[in-house]
């Protein structure tokens, strides 16, 4: 009967060992000072690829880019790089485009596996790199290899990015799904929409294929609130580099937040869970109805 117990014992301290070993591979992993071999040998590519003007700018954003966070997934991972507030970056050598966009990305090949990497822009600096595979364990080899290049965006653009948020008043009247939301809901701090110019420039830079009642739906509005959920409209989203893809956040809360797959091709929305990141549930392809689920998911 001892016996028996000592086993069982030992069998549950295995599996909360590797619980514990799964759970904390994951949470992200803060650093201060140099990048890893791995990190240096593609932004190095990124300079050598990048036109003249703008690789030059990339060693010198490094510099002063001595921090941040790394997040490791199962099929992939994300550096993400802070600047230092007490040590910011010279307006000198900044990117031209103060938005957060997709710069480049880079396939590459290692030990006969294919790579693909994602650099990330915002406010004119280098905001990190996502790669696809996992390359967690070749994080400290130097990569040579290298198989394509494709400039994304140029950050050399100059484009009317600038929002100004305006909202509506407490005696402004709404129809439509506006007025739909407003009387299930009791809507906030409602903002106006944004001129009709600005608003195709910037579906046109979000690269995805959005719902056709959320375009709508912007046309009327720029955001808005539900309570304690921030509902986001074009140009206001942040983008987020999850496990499978890329994502944009279209509302968010203090448990989640509802996302939509970046991709032309298909409509995809989503809500991911923050206090679960195995809790991940498919809310179809029309906004409206994913935003109600949203609202009422605990």
């Amino acid at each position: 009967m001892v016996t028996f117990l000592i086993i069982i014992g030992c069998i549950i301290l295995t599996i909360v060992g590797l619980a514990f070993y799964s759970i904390n591979s994951r949470r992200p992993k803060f650093f201060r000072g140099n990048l890893k071999a791995f990190e240096k040998s593609l932004y190095q590519e990124l300079e050598i690829k990048l036109p003249s003007t703008v690789g030059q700018l990339i060693p010198q954003q490094l510099n002063y880019l001595k921090r941040g966070v790394r997040l490791y997934f199962d099929k992939s991972y994300t550096l993400e790089l802070y600047e230092d507030k007490a040590n910011p970056l010279p307006n000198d050598i900044l990117f031209n485009r103060k938005d957060e966009f997709k710069l480049s990305t880079i396939s590459f090949s290692h030990n006969d596996t294919k790579y693909k990497a994602e650099f990330k822009t915002y406010s004119g600096m280098l905001y990190g790199l996502t790669v696809r595979p996992s390359p967690r364990k070749i994080l400290g080899a130097t990569i040579k290899t290298f198989d394509k290049f494709t400039l994304n965006n140029d950050p050399t653009e100059k484009l009317d990015l600038e929002i100004i948020t305006e909202y509506y008043g407490d005696t402004d009247t709404f129809n439509g799904a506006l007025q739909e939301l407003n009387q299930k809901h009791k809507i906030s701090r409602i903002q106006k929409p944004l001129p009709e110019k600005q608003r195709q420039l910037f579906i046109k830079l979000s690269d995805t294929k959005f719902p056709d009642d959320y375009l709508s739906l912007c046309e009327q509005t720029n955001g808005f609130n539900i309570n304690d959920v921030s509902v986001f409209g074009l140009g206001t989203f942040q983008s987020v580099s999850l496990d499978d893809d890329n994502y944009l956040m279209l509302a968010e809360k203090g448990n989640g937040c509802l996302s939509i797959k970046q991709s032309k091709r298909t409509t995809k929305l989503k809500f991911h869970s923050y206090e679960d990141e195995t809790d991940i549930r498919d809310l179809g392809d029309n906004f409206l109805k994913a935003l109600d689920t949203f609202v009422a998911t605990e």
